[in-house]
């Protein structure tokens, strides 16, 4: 499974090469990794998962409307130490921790909500993000 993950990001990351399954793939394994994490396996700070959700969504967007199947050059980078952290959660679960991020996931895809992660952590990286640009 790591390797599927790794290879699915290391396609998205080339303009032209990633495709739909591999980019559903990648948030799987991502909100997958936030919900063992939320179990006490691993300690990355909300605000990164925030920040990759945010581009991830983005090109998700463009995607469904006939773009390519990529990452934006920060994505990367930002999903790189998510996936280290799946790797290492990997080595430290069991069945049953990771059943129970299954039907977590599964209860994410079934509602009716745009994120599993809290309103004020994603506000945050919008503010921190307008802010920014404001500055440049």
């Amino acid at each position: 499974m790591c390797l599927a993950i790794h290879l699915a990001l290391a396609a998205c990351r080339r303009e032209g090469s990633g495709a739909a399954y591999q980019f559903n793939e990648l948030l799987r394994v991502f909100y997958m990794t936030l919900f063992l994490q939320e179990n006490g396996f691993g300690a990355l700070p909300l605000k990164l998962y925030a920040r990759a959700e945010k581009n991830l969504n983005a090109r998700l967007s463009r995607g469904k409307h006939g773009d390519h199947w990529f990452i934006d050059a920060e994505t990367p980078t930002v999903f790189e130490k998510v996936l280290q952290l799946h790797d290492e959660q990997l080595r430290r679960i069991t069945y049953r921790d990771l059943a129970f991020a299954r039907e977590r996931i599964e209860g994410f895809i079934r509602s009716a909500r745009v994120s599993p992660l809290g309103d004020d952590v994603r506000l945050a990286i919008r503010e921190s993000q307008a802010n920014s640009s404001e500055t440049s």
